[in-house]
């Protein structure tokens, strides 16, 4: 037990301590040239008491930094009242999250993995302004109560993403990989990347109408975030969820199920428990279609009669980070593959689009399972790829559209180094019926 809580059980009611430690090695390419080379030792601390029924917290570097509990006591005397309680002593599952290799991998390393990707892609396409980006993470984590929660975990995750901005657009298109251990990049992403850049080349504007669209893994979060939006035990409490009591009921396509794989040993997003030191475990919430479960913290759970899900983390849809309240929120939030390749799908389709990224998706409805964004992607007629979608907008609704999906590709994917609306989800390509399209 670290001496902070042992000193904590004598001086409030309760205490909560999450100490985060990093080591991060990164290295940056722009327009193929070697960058940047950047290494940082982080340490980071969050201390939350209960004292006299309230709430209160403060942040430090280390547990051992002095005034830490009078600062969280000081800070209860003004806090809301606290109806709930931190975790109690549990079990946790083992989960491999960890690969020496990769904490011991040198800048050189990492630059060596970024010239095997440069060498490919210069060999192809000079011309494009190529920025590619790797990351390697050592990363330690405790969590531990006065109600007797003792987490200790040690994790290591391997990144890299590549993207190029397509000429005159003001957007891109990007890739990525991750691992828990050293990897090389596929051929198969790199060649996928040369190809979606080709498609950039020539544009093209559907016409305004309903037509099928397909969701790239890249795009999957147009799916996954107005869920997550929904399955969030704050918005159940507060009943502003569209997802309030419908336990058991089809609220997707049966060809649809959304799994939370928490303790997936090798995932990069594996962990044993949450930012509250509640166990984690697999856990489906959509099945065929039909709502299984939510996304419930510490507080959530309290609110509504129920036991955390292991959900508790310091993340949410636009920030992360020590200093954040634990919120519902999932682990690795994925959707399942299906048996369809992906060039199956393309050519099926009469007319149709191939969304990549939707943008000004944070102005939009989510919560409620609507979206309207600026589509990022590919037009499709006669089952083939005529050019990069202009001066077209894609709306929908979670609920109503994905009711009706035609097919699943059995080709899935994570994304790992993009943007962090986006991060750490994986799907597969998802084929819609149709969506509202306005075009030129």
């Amino acid at each position: 037990m670290n001496p902070l809580i042992a000193r904590a059980k004598n001086d409030v009611d309760q205490a909560e301590l999450y100490w985060s430690r990093k080591r991060e090695l990164t290295v940056r390419y722009e327009n193929y040239r070697l960058q940047t080379i950047t290494e940082n030792d982080l340490s980071s601390v969050a201390l939350r008491v209960i004292a006299e029924g309230r709430l209160g917290t403060t942040f430090g570097v280390t547990p051992d930094q002095d005034g830490l509990l009078e600062s969280a006591r000081a800070a209860a005397s003004y806090g809301d009242p606290a109806p709930f309680s931190f975790a109690p002593a549990a079990e946790y599952p083992s989960v491999n999250a960890y690969d020496a290799a990769t904490a011991e991998l040198s800048s050189d390393d990492l630059v060596a993995l970024c010239e095997r990707i440069k060498t490919r892609i210069a060999a192809a396409r000079p011309d494009i302004a190529l920025i590619i980006h790797a990351e390697a993470k050592t990363s330690q984590l405790t969590v531990q109560t006065t109600e007797g929660a003792d987490g200790e975990s040690t994790s290591t995750t391997l990144r890299v993403g590549f993207a190029a901005p397509i000429k005159g657009a003001g957007i891109g298109i990007s890739k990525s990989a991750g691992s828990i251990s050293p990897f090389d990049v596929e051929d198969e992403l790199i060649d996928e990347f040369l190809e979606w850049y080709a498609w950039t080349e020539a544009t093209s504007t559907p016409a305004t109408g309903r037509l099928p669209v397909i969701l790239a893994p890249e795009a999957g979060f147009l799916l996954l975030l107005p869920l997550i939006a929904g399955l969030d035990g704050t918005a159940l409490d507060r009943k502003t969820s569209p997802l309030v009591g419908k336990i058991g009921e089809r609220i997707l396509s049966e060809k649809l199920t959304v799994v939370d794989d928490a303790v997936r040993s090798g995932h990069v997003n594996a962990r044993a428990f949450d930012d509250e030191g509640v166990p984690c475990r697999r856990r489906v919430l959509i099945d065929a279609g039909v709502l299984n479960g939510v996304l419930l913290d510490r507080r959530t759970g309290a609110a509504l009669g129920e036991a955390s899900t292991g959900n508790g983390r310091k993340k949410a849809m636009f920030g992360e980070g020590t200093e954040m309240a634990p919120n519902p929120w999932p682990v690795n939030p994925t959707v399942e593959p299906g048996d369809v390749p992906i060039r199956d799908l393309i050519a099926d389709l009469d007319e149709g689009l191939l969304l990549i990224n939707g943008m000004g998706f944070h102005s939009g409805n989510f919560p409620q399972g609507h979206f309207s964004v600026q589509a990022v992607g590919f037009h499709i007629r006669d089952g083939k790829v005529v050019g990069r979608l202009d001066k077209t907008m894609v709306a929908g609704n979670v609920y109503e559209d994905l009711l009706h999906v035609r097919a699943v590709s059995r080709e899935q994917r994570g994304t790992h180094a993009l943007s962090l609306l986006a991060s750490g989800m994986s799907s597969p390509y998802i084929l819609i019926d149709g969506l509202q399209v306005a075009g030129g």
